[in-house]
């Protein structure tokens, strides 16, 4: 028998948050491997190869933009069903980490993990963490210069846990720190491609978990991004 039963507007969304991570993982991993044959690790290419490589590749970077966009289904907070589950942090961290590295590398930037020497646990669901944190660390390496470090630490202190994103790119001048997690905001400084919805979704996603995101910034020296979160009682 048929099941016509319709989907929610709150499935509907769920099923873009997370569908949109799962794609946008996917194509990074691909962009990598072309990435690879562009530089010949797969032998020498011609021009035309070159050409068509490179066209592929521009097409991959068009779609992660795209399912960017899907995130802005996340400012209808109160209707997003959110799982209340314990969230191994360390572990959570160290896959996105793992996700960056071939991306890091190529930009010659060396990107180091602090981790807890303790385990790290808070209450929420995995999956739209997973987002937030992966906007965070993607940033830090799209404002990086080469050979430049991206930091990420993990702490359990008494105020909760507490992440730390920290690169030396090129930084937020103080005013428009006051307004980077504004919906469609884009810095004056920023000449990279975005839909200036990251940082938004990102912070509805910490808020969300009763946590609290933080900026420190200056042009030219870096940024730190610190999230704080609630330990699992």
């Amino acid at each position: 028998m048929e099941n016509n039963q319709k989907s929610s507007p709150e499935e509907k969304i769920d099923f873009f948050l997370l569908s949109a991570h799962e794609l946008r993982t996917s194509l990074t991993a691909m962009k990598w491997l072309l990435k690879m044959l562009h530089d010949g690790d797969y032998g020498p290419l011609t021009e035309q190869q070159l050409d068509a490589v490179g066209q592929a590749t521009a097409a991959s970077d068009n779609m992660v933009t795209l399912l960017n966009t899907t995130i802005t289904a996340v400012k209808d907070t109160g209707t997003v069903t959110y799982a209340n589950n314990p969230v191994h942090l360390p572990l959570l961290l160290a896959g996105i980490i793992k996700e960056f590295t071939g991306e890091a590398t190529a930009k010659h930037i060396a990107l180091t993990y602090h981790q807890s020497p303790t385990e790290v646990t808070v209450s929420g669901d995995d999956s739209k963490l997973r987002i937030a944190l992966h906007n965070l660390i993607e940033n830090a390496i799209k404002y990086s210069a080469a050979n430049t470090e991206v930091i990420v630490s993990l702490a359990k202190t008494e105020a909760g846990a507490v992440i730390t994103i920290q690169d030396h790119g090129i930084g937020i001048s103080e005013e428009d720190s006051k307004h980077i997690f504004e919906r469609f905001f884009r810095g004056a400084n920023v000449n990279e491609g975005g839909t200036g919805l990251g940082l938004y979704s990102t912070k509805l996603i910490i808020e969300r978990h009763h946590g609290a995101i933080a900026v420190q910034s200056q042009p030219g020296q870096g940024t730190t991004m610190t999230v704080t979160l609630p330990l699992t009682a």
